[in-house]
């Protein structure tokens, strides 16, 4: 069973997520307080481009949003294993992403308190859907969670701590 967790008080959460279909790809991400409230909700539509450099790209944008959002202390969670490694130094980082990689570590010393974990799919709902959103526009696009009973649904339900079963790699 896996779940979304929401992150301790004075700290904020930033799930990210990247997302290639076949002619285009986007990122999302959602960054929370400890009450599972969104602070803030993004789409970008990327082009063409391959999924883990969507992913990439959905970290830096992420972590771009909650420094102009002023945010000191940050969990941050992805379901894309090769990303938070190579952020954590634990892999090697591939050539295609390297450059995006660099800027995520500088970004990352701006903040007070950091900390990166990857997560399984089913607790990263909210940023896939939106994620998903950034193929049916042009550009970047700010989300309302209330104009959404989609990602209302999915907010609601990850703060309520409804659990999802595991659907396999």
């Amino acid at each position: 069973m896996v779940r979304w967790y929401p992150p301790p008080l004075g700290t904020f959460k930033l799930n990210f997520d990247g997302s290639s279909k076949s002619s285009s790809a986007a990122a999302g991400i959602i960054i929370r307080n400890n009450e599972g409230i969104s602070i803030s909700a993004c789409t970008f539509n990327l082009g063409q481009t391959q999924a883990f450099m969507a992913e990439a790209i959905a970290l830096h944008k992420g972590l771009q949003e909650a420094r102009r959002l002023q945010i000191d202390n940050l969990l941050i969670e992805g379901d894309n294993l090769l990303i938070i490694n190579a952020v954590k130094g634990v892999w090697s980082t591939p050539w295609k992403i390297s450059n995006i990689i660099s800027d995520i570590k500088h970004l990352l010393t701006l903040f007070t308190t950091w900390d990166i974990k990857h997560i399984f799919r089913e607790a990263n709902s909210a940023a896939d859907w939106i994620a998903n959103v950034g193929h049916l526009i042009v550009g970047n696009m700010y989300i309302d969670p209330t104009n959404s009973q989609r990602l209302a649904t999915i907010l609601c339900n990850d703060y309520s701590g409804v659990t999802l079963v595991r659907r396999g790699s």
